[in-house]
C-alpha cells in the first residue's frame, strides 16, 4: 500500500471534513429557508392587503363617477324644503365649506326646522338624502313640542360635496 498517494487516514480526514462542510452547509440552508419562508410569508399578507385596498379604490371610483354625473352644486337645503314640505319654517343657522379631494369641496349646513310633525320631518330627510348629489345627516337633535304630533324644533347638521 505503499504506492498509494492517499492514505487511509488522509481519506477519512477528507470524508469527515466533507462530511462537515455537509452539515454546515445544510444548516446555512435551513436558515436561509427560514427566512425565505417567512419574507414569502410577509409578501403573501402584503398582497392580501393589497388586493383589499385594490377592491376599496375600485369602489371608491365607482362613487367618485357616479358624483362626477350629478350638477356640480348641490341643492341647498332650503330648496330642498320648499320642494318637500311647502311653508316649512327652516332656519339656516350656519354653513361652511372646506376643501375634500381635489376638485371637490365639503359643504356643511346648519339647519333648525321649527314646529314640523314627524311626517313632514320624514318627507324633508327622504328630499335631502336622495338629492343629487344627497346630503349625510351628521347630527339631528328633536324637542318635543307641547302640541300633539309636532316637534317644536329639529335641529340638523348636514354635509355633501360639489365640485370647483
Amino acid at each position: 500500500m505503499k504506492n498509494n498517494p492517499l492514505s487511509l487516514r488522509t481519506l477519512w480526514t477528507l470524508a469527515g471534513l466533507a462530511l462537515l462542510l455537509g452539515l454546515l452547509l445544510s444548516l446555512r440552508t435551513v436558515g436561509q429557508l427560514r427566512r425565505t419562508t417567512e419574507i414569502w410569508e410577509k409578501k403573501a399578507h402584503d398582497l392580501q392587503e393589497m388586493m383589499a385596498l385594490r377592491a376599496i379604490a375600485t369602489k371608491h371610483r365607482g362613487i367618485l363617477k357616479q358624483y362626477t354625473q350629478y350638477p356640480a352644486t348641490p341643492v341647498a337645503p332650503g330648496e330642498l324644503a320648499r320642494r318637500t314640505v311647502p311653508g316649512l319654517n327652516l332656519i339656516t343657522r350656519s354653513t361652511e365649506t372646506h376643501p375634500s379631494l381635489p376638485g371637490w369641496t365639503a359643504r356643511k349646513a346648519t339647519i333648525g326646522l321649527i314646529d314640523i310633525t314627524g311626517e313632514e320631518l320624514g318627507r324633508f330627510l327622504e328630499g335631502v338624502t336622495t338629492a343629487t348629489p344627497p346630503w349625510a345627516i351628521l347630527d339631528c337633535t328633536l324637542s318635543a313640542s307641547q302640541a300633539p304630533g309636532r316637534l317644536a324644533k329639529v335641529e340638523l347638521v348636514l354635509e355633501t360635496v360639489e365640485r370647483n
